[in-house]
């Protein structure tokens, strides 16, 4: 890869909030890949990524700008759970299937493993075929599907839920 397309992965921060919107309201137009009906604001996710020290959020950019962002956020408020996040990633569609989701991914899980973060969580639509490829490609483990959890557009939908074990510390 030439340096006029590296891709770079950092640290979101509050003026990466836009994009990392734009994104994510382009998946729910997409339909596919989110059980979001409703458009994410800036305002709420500024909380998200600026007020809560508990979520990594980072982004993906290269010449064409921020191309991708991902995230691993608290899985619940209970303690017993403080050292599992739960993962997202997301990238505009033209950016996909070109390397990009698995640099970020793993920068996503070098820091969680830094802050000794022990076990990653991913829910993802069973009928999405393409991410539970590339999660499993990325070492996660189909641990269950939840059966018609969600409902959209008329349609039951199914949940796969993946695991990764990051650290056996703490």
């Amino acid at each position: 890869m030439n340096e006029s397309n590296a891709t770079n992965y950092r640290i979101a921060n509050r003026s990466d909030i836009p994009e990392i919107c734009r994104i994510y309201n382009s998946h729910i137009d997409l339909g596919g890949s989110t059980f979001e009906t409703e458009y994410w604001q800036e305002e709420t996710l500024s909380q998200e990524i600026v007020d809560n020290p508990n979520n990594i959020w980072f982004v993906a950019e290269n010449r064409d700008g921020i191309i991708g962002w991902s995230s691993a956020r608290s899985f619940s408020p209970r303690f017993g759970y403080r050292l599992t996040r739960e993962i997202a990633i997301y990238f505009w569609s033209a950016h996909t299937g070109k390397g990009h989701s698995r640099g970020l991914l793993q920068k996503t899980e070098d820091v969680c493993a830094e802050q000794g973060i022990h076990h990653l969580v991913s829910r993802v639509i069973a009928g999405n075929q393409r991410s539970l490829q590339f999660h499993f490609r990325c070492g996660y483990e189909m641990v269950g599907i939840q059966k018609e959890i969600g409902r959209l557009n008329g349609e039951w939908l199914d949940v796969a839920i993946l695991q990764k074990i990051l650290t056996d510390k703490q």
